[in-house]
């Protein structure tokens, strides 16, 4: 029984004590509670579930600076924050609409730059082998290509250039998946055109490969009776000698 009171007894002083800091940071300066916002965010988890960021708080305490503080500069950051919490949450579309937002409202930040990277990285959460939607790597592609001359001066753009061609790959590897089902079920335009939309991103890469320029041939083959055929499977055996399998499957089309 003892010890059952002093458990509570610990338990109401704990709570007294959070509810009194929580008191005391939700009314502190916007420069208080911004710098308890970025404290919060940068709490690493322990011991497995426990520790790391309480994003439930750092809400709390965003909603308190925008209504204390409207105008404040910290204030400029509450999409930059929203998303940094909902990236770290894994809810990456979530992300870069705040992100996005960020960039719109705030063009001239000193953190736009980190904005830019962070949707990036996002995009480059969402692309995988397994999922059919290659669209995460293709615009992790298009924003690569657009980046400005800052953007590839910055400490980012090492870990970009990684991301982008994973992004690459990916989708070098999907097209090829894709063009081979379609392959397979003779549905040869088909095929064709996810090799031919995709030259338009990967265009080395597809070049290179012997597996996408020989479905690329042998679809072009297949369809185009104005095709110069002898012409396109010397050019591929000069490109691709080892490719043995292959070059006699192109040849079969002659027969």
């Amino acid at each position: 029984m003892v010890s059952r009171i002093i458990l509570l007894s610990l338990l109401l002083l704990f709570f007294i004590s959070c509810t009194s800091q929580t008191a005391k940071l939700l009314g502190g300066s916007d420069k208080e509670i911004y710098d308890s916002i970025q404290s919060e965010l940068s709490k690493k988890k322990t011991l497995y579930i426990f520790g790391g960021p309480r994003f439930s708080k750092v809400e709390d305490m965003l909603l308190t600076l925008q209504v204390r503080y409207p105008y404040s500069e910290y204030t400029r950051e509450t999409y930059l924050i929203n998303g940094d919490v909902s990236y770290r949450t894994k809810d990456y579309y979530d992300a870069i609409d705040d992100y996005e937002m960020f960039i719109e409202e705030q063009p001239n930040h000193p953190k736009i730059n980190y904005a830019k990277y962070m949707i990036i990285k996002s995009y480059s959460e969402l692309m995988t082998t397994k999922d059919k939607d290659i669209s995460p790597s293709k615009k992790v592609i298009f924003l690569f290509n657009n980046l400005s001359d800052e953007m590839k001066d910055s400490q980012y753009f090492s870990e970009i250039k990684q991301i982008y061609g994973k992004a690459n790959i990916l989708l070098l590897e999907r097209t090829i998946y894709i063009a081979n089902f379609y392959l397979k079920k003779e549905s040869y335009d088909s095929s064709l055109k996810r090799i031919i939309e995709s030259e338009k991103n990967i265009k080395s890469l597809i070049s290179s490969n012997p597996e996408a320029q020989f479905i690329k041939i042998y679809c072009i083959l297949m369809t185009d009776p104005k095709a110069d055929k002898t012409k396109l499977i010397n050019d591929y055996t000069t490109n691709f000698p080892n490719q043995v399998k292959y070059i006699e499957d192109l040849y079969e089309t002659l027969k």
